[in-house]
């Protein structure tokens, strides 16, 4: 089963940003009133950085949120729309927070990331230990290092087709000791591969658009660790 991760669409503002001092302090981000909140794990990395997230259900609807955080933030804030979904962004410090929303029923639901930018590596590598065909990018990489089984997923697209990408990873993750598990299989422009190794399992989701470009979703949760 896949584990849902933090989705923002701010990763190409964070590189532009030039890196401060190393932060101490996570800052506390607000919420309006009888909003309902809760984390989404111990710890996260996200694309190399460490992150803080958590996921809210408001009686407000997305625009009333969007207008109480420009509030906030003085109006220093980046919007984007994704998806049916509303996205806001705000630095302070070495921290990048990004508050996703969209309506729900008579209010909305939505997600909280906080990224210290101060942690990004030097020279970062999405996707960094899995193979992958010659062409491939990676655009989101998102480890939960300390939840009770270590989990991990990686998000990249290429110009494969479904079938050309399931026969890729079916070499590679044999090779590399990891046996195939009851739920594979494949449709015409769509393929879920079930592999486990030990006590770890992984699975690879390929979903085919209609100009042969794939996106590729590989999720692996494994007791004995899964950053590199």
């Amino acid at each position: 089963m896949f584990r849902k991760p933090a989705s923002f669409v701010v990763a190409a503002l964070i590189w532009a940003i030039p890196f401060a001092a190393l932060a101490t302090d996570w800052p506390e981000t607000p919420v309006p009133v009888e909003t309902q909140i809760s984390p989404v794990a111990k710890r996260i990395v996200y694309n190399g950085m460490d992150m803080h997230a958590s996921v809210f259900d408001s009686h407000e609807h997305s625009a009333d949120i969007l207008a109480f955080y420009r509030k906030v933030w003085g109006g220093k804030v980046v919007v984007n729309e994704m998806g049916g979904k509303q996205i806001i962004a705000h630095r302070e410090g070495d921290y990048f927070t990004t508050v996703e929303v969209a309506d729900a029923g008579e209010g909305s639901k939505g997600q909280i990331g906080v990224i210290d930018l101060a942690t990004a590596p030097r020279h970062p590598e999405p996707g960094k230990g899995f193979a992958r065909p010659e062409g491939t990018k990676v655009f989101n990489d998102i480890a939960y290092p300390d939840d009770p089984v270590p989990a991990r997923t990686i998000a990249m697209d290429n110009g494969l087709s479904a079938g050309q990408n399931a026969e890729y990873f079916r070499e590679h993750l044999l090779a590399d000791g990891w046996k195939p598990a009851d739920g594979s299989r494949c449709a015409a422009t769509s393929c879920v591969l079930s592999y486990e190794r030990g006590s770890g399992k992984l699975t690879v989701v390929v979903v085919q658009d209609r100009d042969d470009h794939s996106q590729v979703v590989i999720n692996v949760q494994d007791p004995n660790g899964v950053t590199p």
